[in-house]
């Protein structure tokens, strides 16, 4: 496949919206370089940033931010220098990894809880896996069951009604409406028959394309049973689409890749 049918191709998997270079590079090391030790040499990060369409100059950049972020940290490999996860960006990118590979939350169950009006404690959320969300000012829908007297809890199975503006509450609509913008997107990529067609190169930045859009669109909902939300939620189409992608779009061996733009 040439540069500018690739380039056409990327543009219309990312759509209008256009990533955040630092954001795409967490999901780069985030999918190729998770492993322990596992590290990306500077030629690789800007040739894979290059095939989506981002300068050299805004890949420096975001490097610089996430070195400065304590996300990654940077190693001299004779003449060039190669990248890996920090501790705290391993560790962040593991919690969140769940939510991006993963199967869709269904061995949960989720309450809505009720606080006790007259009381003066605040309803307890988790704000680093999205497992609470308050839906009122003494009314939250979470999968932690609460422990304490002042709170009532009701469990929501599966066939219970949810009414549409709680729905709302926990997946607004402009999720919603992302979450059908991005499946009708990797519809036309996954029909597209252009997978067999590119470089190496090629396929992993579209695999870094791919896991990003998904990503950024799961993690704007909570941790929570997917029926719960609207049912213009798409969430379990892009979820499939997504994981056959992915297995049309493999990891690579970051040895072939490097040798491929070594010759370049």
């Amino acid at each position: 496949m040439t540069d500018t049918d690739f380039a056409q191709l990327v543009t219309r998997v990312l759509g209008s919206s256009t990533p955040r270079v630092w954001s795409l590079l967490v999901t780069m090391f985030g999918d190729l370089a998770l492993a322990p030790r596992a590290r990306l040499s500077g030629a690789t990060v800007n040739a894979i940033t290059a095939a989506i369409g981002i300068k050299p100059e805004a890949t420096r950049v975001a490097l610089h931010r996430l070195r400065k972020e304590d996300w990654i940290e940077s190693h001299r490999s004779g003449r060039q220098s190669r990248y890996e996860l920090t501790k705290m960006g391993r560790a962040e990118t593991k919690a969140a990894w769940p939510r991006v590979y993963g199967p869709v939350p269904s061995n949960v169950t989720p309450f809505l809880v009720l606080n006790d009006p007259t009381s003066q404690s605040d309803l307890p959320t988790d704000r680093s896996t999205g497992t609470s969300v308050q839906i009122g000012p003494k009314a939250m829908v979470t999968v932690d069951i609460p422990r304490t007297e002042h709170q009532l809890a009701l469990a929501i199975g599966a066939t219970d009604h949810v009414p549409q503006w709680v729905s709302d509450k926990l997946c607004p609509t402009e999720v919603q409406t992302a979450s059908r913008d991005l499946s009708l997107r990797l519809t036309h990529l996954s029909e597209s028959g252009e997978l067999d067609q590119m470089t190496l190169l090629q396929r992993t930045a579209l695999r870094v394309v791919v896991v990003h859009e998904w990503r950024r669109l799961i993690l704007r909902v909570p941790a929570l049973p997917e029926h719960l939300f609207s049912d213009a939620w798409h969430g379990a189409a892009c979820r499939t689409l997504f994981l056959d992608l992915l297995s049309r779009l493999p990891a690579p061996d970051m040895a072939s890749l490097e040798q491929e733009i070594d010759c370049d």
